[in-house]
């Protein structure tokens, strides 16, 4: 990782920039972890519930390495170096309660299966069972061959689960930070949907969200969806660029992108000289978008400072115009991940006693309106943990550290 444009003011940079790493260093494997198994249960259970089936299940190549277990997301035939790693197995994940369910349920004449691939390889397959023939009638509320479509819909959506997972892979070991998405939240799934559908859209994609939001978590999970491989993702916040110097910084910044991401940050901030300085360069590039395809030029990515942004000039309708948008829901609109996030900063910020909280402080954490959303949220969980000396957090303890924010 590289800074860039050096600010004259505060010597802050105006730009980072991630270039390309060993091939070696993408994300062949995907942890099958309680979390992944988690979240794939609630989308096979809600499938079930939808299609009016007995039972759902996904099977999954993967291999066990060091006593962990991984999707493999290689070829059909293992290679020497994954043979070596340990050996690959079958792993069965349904919406049967059990962690590792009873094959049994797939073994007859009433099962409905179809393929799993991912990225052109195959992963494994979607099963489904069928009722009893004497109360097919009467409960199964789709015909077989609707179901098989259904079926390949759930194998796209446990695809962008994996996506997901590759992108937290790449956030901790190539881009040097903790930042991917945390949670099993409807609205986290529909943002997986969302990004999917944008992958291969040649206009620019515009982020809106508020603070704390995961603005640089989406971007950077548009690109791990559009390259397999390691591309540089380049990232540059707007309200540290010099007024007048927007075209050098541009024209730099795409030649540094050289076929991966160029993200501006808070493009909602730029004066109106550099605003259309950025319209023009949009021109400029977009017949090489047309000609190239999404794959080989330039990904373009904007992010506005807040949700509902405003501007005094003619921004809001270019973007409008010009753009597709990925709107990022508040911790508000995602409630159900609020445990887990409090999990996760608990652990990776307790100092001596991993704690917890009462039913009481979690019923506060719950109700408070987080007005920076995820970034206050750690804050508070870092102060929390500066002071925690027992095991169990009261509302005593914890409602003056969060008002103190």
């Amino acid at each position: 990782m590289i800074s860039l444009f050096q600010n004259n003011k505060s010597n802050k940079p105006v730009a980072k920039a991630v270039y390309a790493f060993d091939e070696q260093s993408g994300a062949k494997w995907v942890p099958l972890n309680k979390s992944f198994i988690t979240l794939a249960k609630i989308v096979l259970q809600s499938a079930a519930e939808r299609m009016g089936v007995s039972h759902i299940a996904v099977t999954l190549r993967c291999i066990t390495h060091q006593g962990y277990r991984h999707l493999l997301l290689a070829g059909d035939e293992p290679d020497s170096t994954s043979s070596a790693l340990g050996l690959v197995e079958e792993f069965i994940i349904s919406n049967d309660s059990a962690i590792a369910p009873s094959t049994e349920y797939f073994n007859h004449q009433d099962t409905i299966s179809v393929s799993m691939d991912y990225q052109g390889q195959r992963l494994g397959y979607l099963l489904a069972t069928l009722p009893e023939a004497d109360f097919i009638e009467q409960t199964i509320k789709h015909s077989p061959r609707i179901i098989e479509s259904e079926l390949h819909m759930i194998a796209s959506e446990l695809g962008s689960i994996i996506t997901r997972y590759q992108t937290r892979y790449r956030a901790i070991f190539i881009y040097g930070d903790q930042s991917y998405w945390i949670g099993h939240s409807a609205a986290l799934r529909q943002i997986d949907k969302r990004i999917e559908q944008l992958k291969d859209a040649s206009q620019p994609i515009l982020i809106r969200g508020n603070k704390g939001t995961g603005k640089s978590i989406a971007a950077r999970s548009i690109h791990c969806s559009r390259h397999q491989s390691i591309l540089p993702f380049i990232e540059s916040s707007c309200n540290e660029w010099q007024e007048g110097a927007a075209a050098s910084i541009l024209q730099a910044l795409y030649s540094y992108a050289k076929g991966g991401t160029l993200y501006l940050r808070n493009v909602d901030t730029l004066s109106q000289n550099n605003f259309r300085v950025l319209q023009r360069f949009w021109e400029t590039i977009k017949k090489e978008h047309a000609s190239k395809g999404v794959t080989e030029s330039v990904g373009i990515i904007f992010s506005v400072s807040s949700k509902q942004y405003t501007n005094e000039f003619e921004m809001v309708a270019w973007l409008k115009e010009n753009t597709l948008e990925l709107q990022l829901p508040d911790l508000a609109e995602r409630k159900e991940d609020l445990r887990d996030l409090v999990s996760f900063f608990i652990k990776e910020y307790t100092l001596s006693v991993e704690f917890d909280f009462t039913e009481h402080a979690w019923r506060l954490l719950e109700s408070y309106n987080w007005r920076e959303n995820v970034d206050q949220l750690k804050r508070v969980i870092q102060k929390v943990a500066l002071v925690a000396e027992e095991p169990l957090i009261s509302v005593s303890l914890l409602e003056p550290l969060i008002k103190d924010w």
